[in-house]
């Protein structure tokens, strides 16, 4: 998906692509495409300085696996960025409400998208779906208590919560706030804007490790029953090695005093956590919610 790190700026040139590349679609003919089909819409745009394979498209065929093997029909995508998310789960034959804040950006053929703002409540019916998939949303909004109470409200019980989020608790992010003060996919929390000279606003607001979003979760009535990452990195370095040996003995008598503590420790210690870019968490609603437990 294209890097919002630009502030506004950034957000008008996504704005900018994203419409073009709907016009290229349907101004193109079957000739000039090279076949009588459909052209394929690239969803997921990268910018060109990022390394490696597209992020958020690995994280959403993630999620997508995940929604389809739980058989959930009613989903919400919430942000759907672009819609590829949304795409993959219409060609499966399932309910999908797509819902972001800039919904011009949204590149499904003959869907529609709703805009919605995750820092307000959200406007759907109690217990209306069977699953909410929020990718790379909550490190964007100012109260991830909010969008979990929210969350729990429009949910079913049993229904699935799934949340990605950079990883800041991996040990690649624990490295980069020891020597450079933040973690990965963060920053010094402070753009200007080239042409006022003044600071203008960031993407990356929340960042929020497993330990914080385990909690938020816990306090609105979910339970994590498995957490995942798109991919994993230097799992096999000799250094990160040896920091997981040190770590592993670390904590072990706060981690004895409940199976629930136990459950939180050994989270932390799983190679999703200490060696993914960014975490897939799956969360179940076990009941209703109004007011803090």
């Amino acid at each position: 998906m294209v890097s919002l790190g630009k502030g506004k700026l950034g957000l008008q040139k996504y704005k900018v692509w994203a419409m073009k590349k709907i016009m290229d679609c349907e101004t193109s003919t079957p000739k000039e495409r090279g076949s009588n089909t459909q052209p394929e819409i690239q969803f997921d745009w990268v910018h060109p300085n990022h390394r490696g394979p597209n992020t958020v498209l690995l994280i959403r065929k993630i999620v997508a696996d995940l929604i389809l093997h739980h058989c959930q029909k009613r989903v919400l995508d919430l942000p759907c960025g672009t819609g590829s998310l949304t795409q993959m789960l219409l060609d499966r034959g399932l309910d999908i409400v797509s819902a972001d804040l800039n919904p011009e950006a949204f590149l499904v053929r003959g869907g529609s998208c709703l805009r919605v703002d995750l820092n307000h409540v959200l406007p759907f019916r109690d217990n209306e779906f069977d699953a909410i998939a929020c990718i790379e949303g909550i490190e964007h909004i100012e109260n991830p208590h909010l969008l979990a109470r929210e969350a729990n409200r429009i949910l079913r019980v049993g229904g699935k919560f799934y949340i990605s989020t950079p990883n800041t608790l991996s040990i690649r992010s624990r490295l980069s706030n020891l020597l450079r003060g933040y973690p990965n996919q963060f920053h010094y929390m402070i753009e200007i804007d080239l042409e006022t000279d003044l600071e203008r606003p960031i993407a990356h607001i929340n960042p929020i490790g497993f330990l914080e979003l385990r909690y938020v979760l816990s306090q609105w009535g979910f339970r994590v029953v498995s957490v995942h990452a798109n991919r994993l990195y230097k799992r096999r370095s000799p250094l990160y090695r040896l920091l997981r040996f040190i770590m592993l003995s670390k904590g072990k008598k706060p981690g004895a005093t409940h199976p629930l503590v136990g459950e939180v420790r050994k989270t932390l210690l799983s190679d999703p956590v200490l060696f993914g870019e960014n975490l897939i968490v799956e969360a179940t609603k076990k009941g209703d919610v109004r007011e803090r437990t």
